[in-house]
């Protein structure tokens, strides 16, 4: 059953990823990234201020984010990092 979320953001959130009901990430415009941990969104802190657009990963302490001008962000289950990156594309799915 689909809900409706109070995203505590007026960022146009672009894309979502979720490992179970209490790790669910979403991404969005101006370096927007939120988790929910069952009950409640909250922002994290994504160290750019690029669009984010796709986020995926292998489980809660492996999450990959894409967005704007190559940008790549890896989350290692406490904080995101800056990857390298070899472009200066838009990057929109992981």
């Amino acid at each position: 059953i689909w809900e409706s979320q109070t995203s505590n953001t007026t960022n146009n959130l672009l894309g979502v990823w979720g490992f179970d009901a209490n790790n669910i990430w979403a991404v969005g415009d101006a370096g927007t990234i939120l988790k929910y941990n069952g009950n409640t969104w909250t922002s994290q802190t994504s160290n750019t201020t690029v669009n984010i657009e796709g986020i995926w990963g292998s489980d809660a302490n492996n999450v990959w984010a894409v967005g704007a001008n190559g940008t790549i962000l890896k989350y290692n289950g406490s904080s995101w990092t800056s990857q390298t990156s070899s472009t200066t594309q838009n990057l929109k799915a992981v």
